[in-house]
């Protein structure tokens, strides 16, 4: 085996780009492994965990430069892979230089073509978001910040700005809404109803509406605010914002609001102004107060499921009974699957692409036996030192900036997850694998095809050992996404994947099985 790098100086691509043409060097003859990713700092990590390392990429590759690595049967097949590499990327480049006067390349002309427009969308690097936004909004447009590393400051300036003109700022880190019916950024393909949904949490956005329509009944608005939102420094403003759209919509019966426990001040408006609203209001704060929910007379929910199901019955006027926060569990398919493990295999590998569903895999965790150990900042979860490499119980977020700076969102992109599925079977006391797929716009065109494939790799490097890995996965989508929710669930059952229909039922099943 041969490997070969090449640096191109002072070059950049887009991550899709980017991951396009890292899939087709894949592809080349005798190729068996190869990359072609910017050299940030997290890149190169990557690269040297996963075995594409060489001495030019230490020593010359920086930030504003693109590598392209290479391991191939053969010196010569390594060298010709990057030389066809190089190819694409000089055809791209003359692809840009014709059809660069057709695109709009800023706000202004971007508006010219749609005059009529009343939102626009940006996700553009960070440090140039607070001048292009104030642009949207003195141009009387509301506005949804799907992009991150936006000063808290700016956010602060555009929020309130937007508060003075009657506009709407989801985000900063906002990556779902769905407006009118029409779903941006990761949304699903879900149906209209009389459910409207306020969250700083995306893919809590995702898991709640889809559930909502998984149930039989669909969704008014669902309003992203970003994460930050409800930080004392912010105040909630996008929160309370949505809040007052949904209960003076005439569509919307009931809302569901969702997100990780605000800060104090921020929970106090939100519960003051939840109170005065006179439609039932649902309230997930994940690992918050129930009594202080209900207190404002409000219904808590422990899970996103719970959420949902609340929702539903609520829009249905049906009565909320205890059994909608709990889970039951298959007996007959926990005993099969305790059945399947040795005793050194102790230890779960949570791989999530989805935020808001690890940070509530977390919450449920949390009378597991054993450390966990994570990337996210979680009550007494153990921060983990390697994000590479687990320990103990370990559950990763491949959404968070290690991961997704100078690549493509996992969402999109499972590749660097895909490869660690492999990685993870390969320890002695691994005894489940968790996975997350996130179905929708702009997810990948089919999850679980590209994650089967990494599924059978695992599954033959346990087997070499004489162990089998319990696999775990919950699917958040709808039958009419385009990835078809129904369809990819069949493609991982016949795997021999356990697939449960939330991220909270998942969890449950782990808890019992590694709790015995």
């Amino acid at each position: 085996m041969a490997l070969k790098s090449y640096i191109a100086k002072n070059t950049f691509r887009d991550s899709v780009y980017l991951m396009r043409l890292s899939n087709t060097v894949r592809n080349f003859e005798g190729v068996i492994e190869a990359e072609v990713i910017i050299g940030t700092d997290h890149n190169k990590k990557f690269l040297r965990s996963g075995g594409l390392w060489s001495e030019e990429i230490e020593k010359e590759a920086g930030a504003n430069d693109l590598i392209i690595a290479v391991e191939a049967e053969d010196e010569e097949k390594a060298e010709k892979a990057i030389q066809e590499a190089l190819e694409e990327l000089n055809k791209e480049a003359e692809r840009d230089n014709l059809q660069s006067e057709f695109i709009p390349r800023t706000f202004e002309t971007a508006y010219k073509y749609m005059p009529g427009a009343n939102l626009a969308l940006l996700s553009i690097p960070g440090r140039y978001v607070e001048r292009e936004a104030n642009q949207i909004l003195d141009q009387g447009l509301h506005l949804m910040i799907f992009s991150d590393n936006v000063p808290l400051e700016a956010e602060v300036s555009l929020k309130k700005k937007a508060q003075e003109k009657g506009l709407l700022v989801m985000g900063p880190d906002c990556g779902t809404a769905i407006i009118n019916g029409v779903p941006l950024a990761f949304a699903n393909e879900v149906r209209r109803g009389g459910i409207g949904i306020v969250a700083a949490a995306g893919t809590g956005l995702q898991e709640v509406s889809c559930l909502i329509n998984n149930f039989g009944e669909g969704i008014s608005q669902g309003i992203g605010t970003g994460g930050r939102d409800v930080k004392a420094e912010v105040g909630g403003i996008t929160m309370l914002r949505g809040l007052e759209l949904l209960a003076a919509d005439k569509e919307t019966k009931v809302i569901v609001i969702i997100s990780k426990p605000p800060d104090d001040e921020v929970l106090d408006k939100v519960l003051d102004f939840a109170e005065k609203v006179e439609k039932p209001v649902v309230v997930n704060f994940l690992g918050g107060d129930p009594e202080k929910i209900r207190a404002a007379g409000c219904e808590p929910a422990l899970t996103l499921k719970a959420a949902a199901q609340k929702a539903v019955r609520l829009v249905k006027e049906e009565e909320i009974t205890a059994a909608v926060e709990t889970a039951s569990t298959d007996r007959e398919l926990l005993e099969k699957a305790k059945s399947r493990l040795n005793k050194d295999q102790r230890y779960l590998r949570a791989l999530y692409s989805g935020g808001t569903l690890a940070y509530e895999a977390l919450l449920l965790m949390q009378n597991m036996k054993g450390k966990i150990h994570t990337n996210l900042s979680f009550g007494n979860a153990e921060k983990i030192e390697d994000v590479y490499k687990s320990r103990e119980h370990t559950v990763i977020d491949y959404g968070e900036d290690e991961f997704t700076q100078g690549r493509l969102h996992p969402m999109i992109d499972p590749a660097l997850r895909n490869t660690r599925i492999v990685e993870e079977a390969k320890d002695p006391e691994t005894a489940v694998i968790m996975l997350d797929l996130v179905l929708g716009y702009n997810a990948h065109p089919d999850p679980a095809g590209s994650a089967v494939e990494a599924i059978r790799e695992a599954k033959e490097a346990a087997e070499k050992d004489k162990r089998q890995i319990i696999f775990v996965t919950t699917v958040c989508g709808t039958d009419e996404d385009i990835q078809n929710r129904g369809e990819q669930v069949k493609k991982l059952e016949k795997e021999d994947v356990l697939v449960f229909p939330s991220n909270a039922d998942a969890v449950s099943f782990i808890n019992e099985l590694l709790s015995s």
